[in-house]
């Protein structure tokens, strides 16, 4: 088991306008991480289209990124209004990418659908910031928590204070994934 990785994720994702700015800032007073292209592949049973709900709970992925690559089961737990609480991340390290889709789709699974971006990874205090531009959707900045701070609400509240001290510009979007997003847009 030691090549798995098991995790509880609060953050919040929304349209940056302005990432010039904000970048700027992040250099000022976060330390860059690094940049890195991430390949994520979205898998649903086909008996079970997980992106067919009102509200996503659940997504399997396989993403690539700098010659790694993990096979990834995440459950989003949400509130009765919907929004986003919190996401318990199960990850496993695979060493051939193309072999695990081969077997998922032996399995009954579906790649149903795939997101490029490429992500800029800052360190700020308790917080993981990351401004993605995705194939196809546009400019995104997440900001995560690194643990709770006080309960869930609280945390979020948190991240968006960052967005604040950051100068960030931004415009709300559905709580929902990339793949969600892209799904989403292709239908239109």
């Amino acid at each position: 088991m030691e090549n798995m990785i098991t995790n509880e994720e609060v953050e919040i994702k929304v349209s940056l306008k302005n990432p010039e700015e904000v970048e700027k800032k992040l250099t000022e007073i976060a330390t860059f991480v690094k940049l890195k292209k991430q390949k994520d592949e979205y898998f649903v049973p086909a008996h079970n289209n997980f992106f067919a709900k009102t509200y996503v709970t659940e997504y399997l992925r396989i993403r690539s990124e700098e010659g790694k690559s993990c096979l990834e089961y995440h459950f989003c737990h949400r509130n009765n209004d919907g929004s986003s609480l919190k996401t318990d991340e199960h990850e496993l390290e695979v060493n051939d990418p193309q072999m695990a889709s081969v077997i998922l789709k032996k399995l009954g699974m579906v790649n149903k659908v795939t997101i490029i971006k490429e992500r800029k990874q800052f360190d700020y205090n308790d917080f993981e910031i990351v401004i993605d531009l995705v194939e196809g959707l546009g400019l995104y900045i997440e900001v995560e928590a690194k643990k709770l701070l006080g309960s869930h609400k609280e945390t979020k509240d948190q991240c968006y204070q960052v967005l604040r001290e950051l100068g960030a510009e931004w415009e709300e979007t559905p709580e929902l994934g990339y793949p969600e997003m892209l799904l989403k847009k292709s239908d239109n």
